[in-house]
C-alpha cells in the first residue's frame, strides 16, 4: 500500500457446487483453518466468516454451502436458499469456484444468474494440481467466461497453495473503498462455541461412512471457559435408532474415538485443554422437520 492511499475493506462471497474446494480455498487464503473440510460433498452446513488483512485493506471472505444441483430433502433446499441469498445479498465480490472439468450446462446457467448485476465477478478454476488440470483449464475459462462474464480469472489450488497471491491481488484490486468492518486481530464474527460443533461435525466425516455425518446434527448445549480446562457438552442428533448404533458402536468403542479425536481437534483450535462430553439421540428425520432445521441453524 502507497502512503496516503485509501483504505479498502469488502465482503467476498465463495460460491461453488459441492466439493469445489471453497472452504479448503478459505483457509488457505486466511493462513489458518476456519472451515471444516472432508471429501464428501455438502460438508459445509453454515454460512462461516473468514476476515484476512491486508495491508491497507480487511477482505472479509464468506464460506457458502455448495450449491447442490438437485436437493434431496429439505435440509440440502434450505443450505441451497441460503448460499444463493448470499451471493445476491451480501459480496463486493462474488468469487466463482470452478473445477477443471467441463461444466455441465445447468451449474453456468445457475452461476450466470447469480452473477448477473455484481460489482465485481472473479472465476477462479481451482484443483490445478490435479492431473490433465492445465490441459482443460483454457476450455473451462472459455465456457464460464461467456456465462458469467468475469472480471479477472485465476488458476488456482487450494489444496497446494498454489496461484493465491495472484488472486488476492484481484481480489483487492476490486475492493470498494471503506474503513475496516471488524476490529484488528478478528478471525471470524462466530464464537468458539460454534467452531466447537463444526469441529465435532469434521471428525463424524473422517471416522463414519455413508449416511452418517449427513444424517447427524451437532447441538452444542454447554460451553465453558476457565478453570483447568474448558468443559464443552454436545448432542449429536440422529434420524433413526440405527444410526445411533453406529455411532455408538460395540460398547460405546466408536463414541469414544469420536470424544477423542473431536475434544484434541478442539483444543487445538482454542490452544486450551477440553473436556469433551458427547451424547447422541434421535429425533426422527429431523432433516425434514422444519422446527429441528430452525433449531439447528439451517433455516
Amino acid at each position: 500500500m502507497s502512503e496516503g492511499a485509501p483504505f479498502k475493506a469488502g465482503f467476498v462471497v465463495l460460491l461453488g457446487r459441492p466439493n469445489a474446494g471453497k472452504s479448503t480455498l478459505m483457509n488457505a487464503l486466511l493462513g489458518t483453518k476456519l472451515s471444516i473440510v472432508s471429501p464428501h460433498p455438502q460438508t459445509t452446513r453454515h454460512k462461516i466468516l473468514g476476515i484476512l488483512e491486508r495491508p491497507g485493506a480487511q477482505i472479509c471472505f464468506l464460506d457458502t454451502p455448495g450449491l447442490l444441483a438437485q436437493p434431496g430433502d429439505p435440509l440440502q433446499s434450505a443450505l441451497r436458499r441460503a448460499a444463493a441469498a448470499s451471493a445476491r445479498e451480501d459480496p463486493d465480490i462474488l468469487l466463482l469456484l470452478v473445477e477443471p472439468k467441463a461444466p455441465d450446462a445447468g451449474a453456468m446457467e445457475e452461476l450466470a444468474a447469480l452473477a448477473k448485476g455484481q460489482h465485481a465477478v472473479i472465476l477462479a478454476v481451482n484443483k490445478m494440481d490435479l492431473p490433465g488440470a492445465a490441459a482443460a483449464a483454457d476450455a473451462v475459462e472459455k465456457a464460464y467466461a461467456e456465462a458469467v462474464k468475469p472480471a479477472a480469472v485465476a488458476r488456482v489450488s487450494a489444496l497446494k497453495k498454489l496461484g493465491l497471491e495472484a488472486l488476492l491481488a484481484d481480489i483487492e484490486a476490486r475492493l470498494p473503498q471503506s474503513p475496516p468492518f471488524y476490529e484488528q486481530g478478528r478471525l471470524s464474527d462466530r464464537w468458539e462455541r460454534f467452531f466447537a460443533g463444526e469441529l465435532i461435525r469434521e471428525q463424524l466425516f473422517s471416522l463414519y461412512s455413508d449416511e452418517i455425518p449427513h444424517a447427524t446434527a451437532v447441538a452444542v448445549e454447554q460451553f465453558i471457559e476457565g478453570g483447568p480446562a474448558d468443559v464443552v457438552r454436545a448432542i449429536l442428533y440422529v434420524e433413526r435408532d440405527g444410526q445411533k448404533g453406529i455411532i455408538l458402536g460395540k460398547g460405546g468403542a466408536a463414541l469414544r474415538k469420536l470424544s477423542e479425536r473431536s475434544r484434541a481437534a478442539i483444543s487445538d483450535f482454542t490452544g486450551r485443554p477440553t473436556e469433551l462430553d458427547l451424547w447422541v439421540k434421535v429425533r426422527k428425520n429431523w432433516r425434514r422437520d422444519p422446527r429441528s432445521l430452525r433449531e439447528f441453524g439451517y433455516a
